[in-house]
């Protein structure tokens, strides 16, 4: 597009007329343009911008006095001068407005923390104990570098955990006097569930039993000295089966559950301490106002070594058949039964969390609103897991605790990799 104005014209008629005038503006008026297309275009004559009035009469010396150079150049500064003040006045003014801001956040009264005491609700806490794998032999130098495991690190690691578990649970600001322990099985490796299992076990299955049921023992034990209420919820693995393939036995019938009957059987006189050892493969346990699903979940198919599909239908599946059933039993009560909403509400078995083992490794995970809490194991590595399966996880526990009004509150792993 065609400039409206040629440069050197501009710049020629801008010097004929600048003897007559006062300033710049001046100038654009006896040439009837705009000020600032006046210094566009003197500027594209070669002219720096904020320089160009002096340059001007640098440059027309023949046609200008002193006078009208010190006028140019007058109005040069003085419309800097007024650019810089405008830039100063916005600085003071956010400066008075961030210096206002801080003078009400100043004002603002800090609270006072609340006294400890009482005060607090009490809340309990939940341990998750599962595949301890008595009886599996990994000795040093087998799977490398990864590491060893025979049932004398499985019977210390089980003390540790229980210590531990008390020790955290004492050390809460909030009032802690209810323990339970959820037994979610795989207490024994066993030694003929699959071929070659006989050469990775130190002990036999009737040992592996004897020396599991010891040390869980020696745990509850431990706890009943520490609270005054301990409860046990205890549920069959897949490891404790009698048989050599899976299903061929009913769920009561494994060697996880003659471990539970010989502790619950040495602990038969203590008296703040109750042992539920179920027929079943799972368990319903109501904390407060919160229903807590737990089973070893080892029917639970994985894909590509993934349980998350699994797993999700199978919560969505129990909730389905819990609900149904409480539904059920809701309908069968008399008509002319009247009943308070917390006898109602506590008929209800939609599980709220669910507590599972077998997989060995620890995760949460939320399905429909039911949390799921997977606990990890004892060992950590084996030659199965390593091998043949290439997954490696670290040994370690879940425990966490129950709030009244919020349930699981928090979680806290016990980590087990420096207890040989």
């Amino acid at each position: 597009m065609p400039r409206k104005y040629d440069t050197d014209v501009v710049a020629k008629q801008a010097k004929e007329v600048c003897r007559q005038c006062k300033d710049l503006a001046d100038v654009a008026r006896a040439l009837g343009m705009n000020r600032r297309t006046l210094e566009d275009c003197l500027t594209r004559t070669g002219l720096k911008r904020p320089l160009f009035p002096a340059l001007l009469v640098a440059s027309g010396a023949d046609s200008m006095d002193d006078n009208a150079s010190l006028m140019l150049q007058l109005d040069h500064w003085k419309r800097t001068a007024k650019r810089q003040e405008k830039q100063l006045l916005n600085r003071r003014w956010l400066a008075d407005e961030l210096a206002g801001m801080m003078a009400v956040r100043d004002s603002v009264p800090v609270p006072k923390m609340k006294p400890k005491g009482d005060t607090m609700q009490e809340q309990v806490a939940v341990l998750e104990y599962s595949d301890p794998h008595f009886g599996m032999y990994a000795p040093p130098g087998q799977l490398g570098d990864f590491g060893h495991y025979d049932s004398g690190m499985a019977e210390r690691r089980t003390l540790h955990v229980f210590e531990t578990f008390a020790r955290l649970a004492k050390q809460q600001p909030f009032p802690v006097r209810t323990a339970k322990v959820y037994c979610l099985g795989d207490n024994v490796e066993h030694s003929h569930m699959r071929p070659g299992q006989a050469k990775q076990t130190d002990l036999h299955v009737v040992q592996q039993t004897l020396r599991a049921a010891d040390a869980i023992t020696a745990g509850l034990q431990l706890l009943s000295s520490e609270f005054e209420q301990v409860e046990a919820h205890c549920v069959p693995g897949n490891h404790g089966r009698t048989t050599q393939r899976a299903g061929e036995n009913l769920p009561d019938e494994t060697y996880d559950h003659l471990c539970y009957h010989l502790a619950a059987r040495a602990l038969s006189r203590q008296e703040n301490l109750k042992i539920k050892i179920y027929t079943a493969w799972y368990f319903i346990d109501k904390i407060f106002s919160w229903n807590f699903l737990g089973l070893h979940c080892e029917d639970v198919m994985s894909y590509s070594g993934v349980p998350w599909y699994g797993i999700g239908r199978a919560v969505r599946s129990y909730y389905m058949m819990l609900g149904h059933t409480t539904m059920k039993e809701l309908r069968a009560l008399p008509q002319n039964k009247t009943m308070e909403v917390r006898e109602m509400f506590d008929l209800l078995r939609f599980p709220d969390a669910v507590c599972i083992g077998h997989f060995h490794n620890r995760f949460m995970w939320d399905v429909m609103g039911v949390e799921v809490l997977a606990n990890g194991s004892l060992s950590g590595v084996s030659l199965y897991s390593t091998k043949r399966l290439r997954k490696l996880s670290v040994p370690q526990q879940l425990m966490f605790f129950v709030h009244p009004d919020h349930g699981v509150a928090f979680r806290c792993p016990i980590e087990l990799s420096g207890v040989g």
